[in-house]
């Protein structure tokens, strides 16, 4: 009973919002609660602000989501090595995509340099002019765009600890961790972050990227320097910041290739018509070997 009492008064509100592209300054306003991430508690730099923010400005971002999200991904429009906010990806399908890539190079016996990279306070830094710029970019204009522009700037945010208020201060960038759309927002951002690299794979989760490169020759060392010095020029364009100290370089290769056998003999299990199983399920009784094995 109600929802069907308020519905009708916030589409009201809402609608008049998008035609404007204004937003009630009310609701601009976030209350930030520090989250300990480790480490020692006297240092502001281990803690997350999560911006608390009102759940009416928070319906509505939900509801422009689902559309921006919907145009986005039928159009191909988000970077496709990311996984970060996105349906049907997460942190194990950029798993699952980096160790196939390595897998492959492994194979073709090419050793693998990965380099984990780390963006210093991403969320807090991300440019209002240049996410403009790339959803106008990507079509994302009019009345919605002057709505999101609504949504980013004017902001006002206050810390609150123990149930103690300080005092309300400008927000000048960032988008609010804690709101729906910020996190959207920010993949638009980031999305042309591989534009430049020649060679290299890219893939992310959110701000957390890793670039991988099959290494063969000094050649292929100096093209993976090329392309992390790419994304560099790319953080400096788009006003964005690394936090170097953070970066960790991994190196893989294989000490022992596999001997694949050149005979293997059943041990005498057997299936008939009338049995039921799955493929898997065979599996179990009867290995099989790669094209590569070339057993008989």
């Amino acid at each position: 009973m109600c929802k069907q009492s308020l519905a009708r008064p916030l589409f009201l509100i809402w609608r008049k919002s998008l035609d404007t592209g204004e937003i009630p300054f009310i609701l601009k306003t976030a209350n930030v609660v520090p989250i300990h991430k480790g480490g020692s508690h006297g240092a502001p730099e281990n803690y997350r602000p999560v911006a608390l923010t009102s759940h009416l400005i928070k319906n509505f971002e939900s509801v422009l989501r689902k559309h921006i999200v919907s145009y986005m991904e039928e159009n191909e429009l988000f970077n496709q090595g990311q996984h970060g906010f996105r349906h049907g990806r997460s942190c194990l399908s950029q798993l699952i995509a980096h160790f196939d890539h390595v897998t492959q190079l492994l194979e073709k016996g090419q050793n693998v340099d990965v380099v984990y990279l780390d963006f210093a306070k991403a969320f807090d830094k991300v440019d209002y002019s240049m996410t403009m710029k790339k959803l106008q970019s990507i079509g994302i204009s009019g009345k919605l765009g002057r709505w999101i522009y609504s949504f980013l700037t004017d902001r006002k945010q206050a810390v609150l600890v123990n149930g103690e208020k300080g005092t309300p201060f400008d927000v000048l960038s960032g988008v609010p961790q804690g709101s729906v759309l910020g996190p959207l927002l920010f993949l638009v951002l980031i999305s042309d972050i591989d534009s430049d690299i020649t060679s290299a794979f890219l893939s992310s989760f959110a701000d957390d990227t890793r670039v991988a490169k099959g290494i063969i020759s000094e050649d292929d060392v100096i093209a993976l320097q090329s392309d992390l010095q790419a994304i560099y020029r790319w953080a400096e364009v788009n006003n964005m910041e690394f936090n170097s100290p953070k970066f960790e370089c991994l190196s893989s290769k294989i000490l022992y290739p596999c001997q694949y056998p050149k005979r293997h003999k059943k041990m005498g299990a057997t299936w008939n018509g009338r049995q039921r199983a799955r493929k898997i399920e065979r599996d179990l009784y009867e290995t099989r070997y790669g094209k590569k094995s070339n057993t008989e």
